[in-house]
């Protein structure tokens, strides 16, 4: 037994598909066309835009940016490791305190420079937040033997 589809009421399988393809590929044509142009035309006014807004931060200052973030959280990360050892004393911790202390006003520093809205220019604020609480901590006498 053969089963035939059914193309509906009225139609012909032969006749129903030279229409639908001579119609139909027009018009994609058609639509896939405009869909490209307006695709371009948004794509080229997002990126030139959103690099613009990007590029106006100095290279080199972002990369200082980074590197003193890096080197901020190696100096936390020494601190703590200085306040885990017993055998060191609150004097000997003040020259963690000195070299967080500067490292906090170079972030800031850096922090100023950049746009408000900068994801660097956030993390520095955030780093040098930890950085201000552990010096202020010591400062105040939280770290005293």
């Amino acid at each position: 037994m053969k089963i035939k589809r059914s193309q509906g009421p009225g139609k012909t399988p032969a006749s129903g598909k030279a229409k639908k393809t001579a119609a139909s590929s027009l018009d994609f044509r058609h639509l896939l066309q405009a869909q490209l142009e307006g695709v371009q035309e948004i794509q080229e006014t997002a990126t030139t835009s959103e690099v613009q807004a990007r590029q106006q931060g100095n290279p080199a200052l972002r990369l200082q940016g980074v590197q003193l973030t890096e080197a901020t959280i190696d100096s936390l990360d020494s601190f703590a490791r200085a306040l885990e050892d017993a055998s060191l004393s609150s004097a000997d911790l003040e020259p963690f305190i000195s070299a967080l202390e500067e490292e906090n006003q170079g972030l800031l520093d850096i922090k100023e420079q950049l746009p408000a809205d900068d994801p660097l220019a956030q993390l520095l604020e955030q780093v040098a937040a930890a950085c201000y609480l552990e010096t202020a901590k010591y400062r105040r006498g939280d770290y005293d033997n």
